[in-house]
């Protein structure tokens, strides 16, 4: 694997979907969960229950390696982009509890 970036251990589990690692569609949204630290990763598709995946956050890396940028997302942070050609944007997730230390990295 090339430089891996990320505080968490290359093998903990996140959410991605069926889209992203099946159809090849770009991670447009990603979200960092405050209250289990929990990592999802998805596209601009509609998503049921039934497209959920799990997989490793360093396999994730190693299918799309553009997603090392996000290595310092905070809890409580969301980025998204229009598609793999488009900037990172930063924000929060509404309605949960953020590290206000963590507001300058949203800007």
């Amino acid at each position: 694997m090339p430089h891996y970036p990320f505080h968490e251990r290359p093998d903990m589990l996140v959410f991605t979907c069926i889209h992203v690692l099946e159809e090849g569609a770009p991670v447009t949204t990603v979200c960092h969960h405050f209250d289990d630290n929990a990592w999802e990763f998805l596209c601009n598709c509609s998503h049921n229950d039934e497209d959920a995946l799990v997989i490793s956050i360093g396999e994730l890396c190693g299918h799309d390696p553009s997603l090392a940028l996000l290595c310092d997302l905070p809890v409580g942070g969301a980025a998204v982009r229009k598609s793999k050609a488009h900037a990172w944007e930063y924000g929060r997730i509404e309605g949960e509890k953020f590290y206000p230390a963590a507001e300058s990295r949203m800007n």
